[in-house]
């Protein structure tokens, strides 16, 4: 469950010499100014405005932003317009940033990883494979002779990648004991057409 919202903050607060309009004090309003941010996770992601009340500090009474007079609203636009939205109600939008660059970091770094491990196969690596009809399963290579690797097939399938995990799990009795021959070629262009998802060598 994704829990999200909008919350506001204070950020700037001015005492204004009007009176107040319920008990009529002489220099009793003081005007908030709040910015207002969505959050995802409690994590502020992005700012989405802002907006402000008055308080009379004698009797108490608060107007919102829409309430204003003409002489609060100009007070407002003016305490708004001298006023940043903090930085830190981009948190979720930076972070974001760094998630996604990271990720395409680990992309290119596995792409370069399986490029290479492909051209060698070795006994006991590991394909991730994702089948034409949007099912996944193993192979594991049992030996290699010259451009031949030898692979053994899981017999247990997944319609999610995520399952790959569990077929994993499941050791070595879960290849069927008859290595099929593939050539090295064959197996490149099986990486490089997103067949192999990805290469496990211990």
């Amino acid at each position: 469950m994704i829990i999200y919202g909008v919350k506001a903050t204070p950020i700037a607060t001015e005492n204004i010499s009007d009176s107040c309009s319920n008990c009529e004090t002489p220099d009793s309003i003081q005007m908030i100014l709040f910015n207002r941010y969505a959050h995802v996770f409690w994590i502020p992601f992005f700012p989405i405005g802002k907006t402000g009340t008055t308080q009379c500090l004698h009797c108490k009474q608060v107007l919102q932003k829409k309430e204003f007079t003409g002489n609060l609203r100009g007070k407002y636009e003016a305490l708004k317009s001298g006023s940043k939205t903090p930085f830190w109600t981009f948190s979720g939008l930076a972070l974001l940033s760094v998630l996604i660059i990271w990720g395409m970091v680990s992309s290119k770094q596995k792409d370069k990883k399986n490029a290479e491990l492909i051209l060698d196969p070795q006994q006991g690596d590991i394909y991730e494979i994702k089948k034409d009809y949007a099912q996944y399963t193993l192979y594991k290579v049992d030996h290699v002779d010259g451009d031949t690797a030898f692979v053994l097939l899981n017999e247990y399938e997944t319609n999610k990648v995520s399952g790959l995990t569990g077929l994993k799990q499941k050791g070595d009795e879960a290849f069927i004991r008859e290595p099929l021959p593939m050539l090295k070629a064959d197996l490149k262009s099986m990486l490089e057409k997103g067949e192999i998802l990805d290469i496990g060598r211990e």
